[in-house]
Formats: structure tokens, C-alpha cells, sequence
């Protein structure tokens, strides 16, 4: 499920995408210093099966966007605190025992 509307502001957003795999609970973080550019950049990378990270472009192969849940996790103040808010995300997903796409 993809929440397209958090996509298509036209504010330029900073912040962490989450890519989550529905089906088996795993997710995958992305910082971004424009969430609505590397949308299209990570739709486009799947669709082309070019994806940065190979098992979630393995998953995503086999079961199709219908499964996955592209969101934007959280938004950053500015782009030097990316980082901090991306570790801040990680412990918050390890604190819920959820699996990560390494």
C-alpha cells in the first residue's frame, strides 16, 4: 500500500522514507532530502529492478508493489539532521523487534 498523498506535496520535504514488505514485516530506511523526488526514484528503481538493496528487490519482484508500503516515516528540520533522525528511526524499529533489509 502506497500513501501517494504524503507524495505529492510541493513543499520540498526532508526526511526518512520507509519501505515495508507487508507481507513479511522487514523494512528498509532511506534519508532524503526531497521525499517527493526519491519516491519516483525508488518506485522507478524497483519497477526496473535496479534497486539499491537486492533482497528487497528480490521481495518486490516476486510479490509487486500491492505488498509493499512506501511512507514517509518521518520528517527532519533540515538536512544535517538526517542522520540523527535515521539512527533515531533504526532504534525506535529495533526497539519493535521489526527486520531489516540489510
Amino acid at each position: 500500500m502506497v500513501k501517494n498523498e504524503e507524495f505529492l506535496r510541493k513543499d520540498k520535504v526532508i526526511g526518512i522514507i520507509k519501505i515495508e514488505n507487508m507481507l513479511s514485516g522487514r523494512i528498509f530506511l532511506v534519508k532524503s532530502t526531497d521525499v517527493v523526488k526519491d519516491y519516483s526514484r525508488i518506485r522507478f528503481s524497483l519497477d526496473l529492478g535496479t534497486f539499491e538493496n537486492s533482497s528487497l528487490e528480490e521481495d518486490y519482484t516476486k510479490t509487486g508493489l500491492e505488498l509493499f508500503d512506501i511512507a514517509l516515516d518521518a520528517e527532519a528540520d533540515d538536512e544535517k539532521s538526517l542522520d540523527a533522525l535515521l539512527e533515531e528511526r533504526k532504534k525506535h524499529y529495533s526497539f519493535l523487534r521489526k527486520d531489516f533489509y540489510l
